[in-house]
Parts: C-alpha cells; structure tokens; sequence
C-alpha cells in the first residue's frame, strides 16, 4: 500500500478540524452573533414609563422630553406620567404600570421589604446639600428661632417619611433629641402648607417651593432647620427602577439611556437654570407669586446613592421600627 504523502495527511486533518468545527455551530472567521463581528449584538432599549411628581425634582426627565434627547439616546418610546399623589404613583408601579417612579430611599426601601424587587438608578436631587431644599419653617408671627424652640412644639410632619427624617436628622446635627418635639400627623404638604400659614401649626417641615411660598407669606425658617445649610444632604430623592425590568437586556438598556438623555438635560439645566423656569412652572405647576422669580435648583449627573447614604436611612427606618425586614444597600444597588 503506498504511503500518504506529508501535505495529503496535513490536508486531511485540516478537513477534519473543520468538520469538528462545523458541527460544534463555528468555523474560523465566522461567530454566533448576528454581524458575524464577533461583537456583542447592539440590544434595542424597551419602551419606559416612569411615574412622577408635579415636583422640581423631574425637571431633567421634561426637559429631555422636549428636547428629544429620550428618541436620541435610541429609546422607542419614553412616557413621563404625573402623578396627583405619592401613593398613586407607587400604586402604579408596584402593579406594572410603570416601570420607574420619582421617589426617596424610603420609599424604595419600603418596597424592597415589600417583594417588589427595586434599583436604584440615580439620585434625581440632593447628591449634594444645596440640592433638594427641605426646611422647618415657624408660623407667621412665631417666636420659635431655632430648633432649641421647637421642644414640646408639634411640628407638622408625615410618619415614616422623607420630612420625619429629616426633621429627626435636624434636630440631632442642631444638639437635640428628636424625641424634644411632638409630631403632628399632617400628610398632605398642601394642607400642611396651609395650616402652618394660618397659624394652626406652629412649625412644619415642608420641600421646596413650599418653603420659598411660605417665606414670601411671613413664615421663617428656624435656625438649623434649613436642609442645605446642614453639614450634610439628608434628603435624596432617586430614580427607583423595578429590578424585575432592568433585569433584562432591553430593559437595562432602556435604564442607560435615560440616564445619557438625564444627563443630557441636566448639562442644559446647570448652563443656565432660571432658563428652564417656565418649563418647571408648567409641569410642576408653581403658583403665580413663585411664576416670575423662582430659583430653579442645578442637579446632579447620573449617579446611583452611596451605601452609607442608603446605610443610614435603613439605620433610621428599623430604629424608628418602620422596616421590619433587614436589607442592606446592595439589594436596591443592583448592578452598578
């Protein structure tokens, strides 16, 4: 029998190899994903609904609708819907029927303990301590000046929310308990806003542009209760997004672009703030003596909370025995 030349058996190994090739679904040159580049496949972001406020916080998210800054980030359909109040808009997201909502780490973390898995994507206000005003104002014709004054007084304030936590955080950076002041259950900042106007309230915690209505109607802010003059922000609001949507390729990479188109907005907005007024005048429906002179606050580029900033507000949530469950930041940080 005549023996194979050396370059026949090279050739007939090459056939075998790929042969083997072939069967295993590859052949040199070639690749799985659709542009045979051997890239990762380009994933189209999902269509997002985000719920939200009438509040100063959102303006990125109506600025970078108008401006189509949403469409040229690639999202197919973006929808921001305004909620009339903070229960309808988590009522809509723990059902489905939004896929992000404007809150605070509260909020979140309440609906994490709750089996309604969520991620933080970025704060919207108050990555630093002039951002997202809150303060503690007296009543018009009060001799409350600071929070010393306030021991016995009954605030108006909401439990388990973003303005019983910072009034206890307040309280405690200004050398008092917060255990000094009484709490007067008022839940709805409009009504709150108003008792305190009439005088039925001797003091309340209240968000912008509440304290800035309340201070041109001869309410003062009390020494100390004043959020960004604290040594350090106490009130994050963030963009909650369900962890069951952002799990997935199109959903993370709706999440993204809003976040590029978030960023877009807020490099608009810091260029020139009081430029946007009549944008958040409309949206967040400002009352007519804030209209001409509001001061529209900077916000801060894409960036999900720290752990500590999540940390202490878990710390005050189970102290206060409002969480039940243990959570530590990393759950509501996903994977960022």
């Amino acid at each position: 029998m005549r023996s194979t030349t050396p370059w026949v058996a090279r050739l007939a190994v090459m056939f075998m190899i790929f042969g083997l090739l072939a069967a295993a679904g590859c052949t040199p040159g070639s690749s799985n994903e659709p542009d045979g580049s051997g890239a990762p496949a380009e994933v189209t972001p999902a269509a997002i609904k985000i719920g939200t406020l009438a509040t100063q916080d959102a303006l990125p998210l109506w600025v970078a609708e108008a401006a189509g800054y949403f469409e040229e980030q690639g999202l197919p359909s973006t929808e921001i819907i305004t909620f009339q109040s903070a229960i309808d808009c988590q009522t809509a997201f723990t059902s489905g029927a939004v896929d992000a909502l404007m809150t605070d780490i509260i909020v979140s973390a309440n609906l994490q303990a709750s089996g309604t898995p969520v991620e933080l994507a970025t704060v919207m206000l108050g990555s630093t301590a002039a951002e997202g005003r809150f303060a503690v104002l007296a009543a018009p014709g009060s001799s409350i000046k600071s929070m010393a004054d306030l021991r016995g007084v009954a605030v108006g304030t909401a439990s388990a929310t973003i303005t019983e936590y910072i009034l206890d955080k307040l309280m405690e950076e200004a050398g008092s308990s917060a255990a000094d002041v009484k709490r007067e259950e008022v839940g709805k900042m409009p009504v709150r806003f108003q008792l305190l106007m009439e005088g039925q309230l001797k003091a309340a915690v209240l968000p912008e542009p509440f304290v800035t209505l309340a201070e041109q109607g001869g309410a003062t802010i009390v020494a100390g209760g004043d959020d960004t003059m604290a040594k350090q922000n106490v009130s994050q609001s963030v963009l909650c997004v369900s962890a069951e949507y952002a799990k997935t390729a199109e959903g993370a990479a709706a999440v993204k672009a809003v976040l590029a188109a978030w960023d877009q907005a807020v490099a608009d907005i810091n260029a020139a703030p009081n430029d946007f007024r009549q944008v958040l005048v409309g949206k967040a429906r400002l009352p007519e003596p804030l209209a001409g002179t509001y001061q529209v606050s900077t916000y801060p580029k894409a960036a999900p909370p720290t752990s500590e900033q999540i940390q202490t507000v878990l710390d005050w949530m189970k102290a206060k025995g409002y969480l039940k469950t243990e959570l530590a930041p990393a759950e509501m940080l996903g994977a960022q």
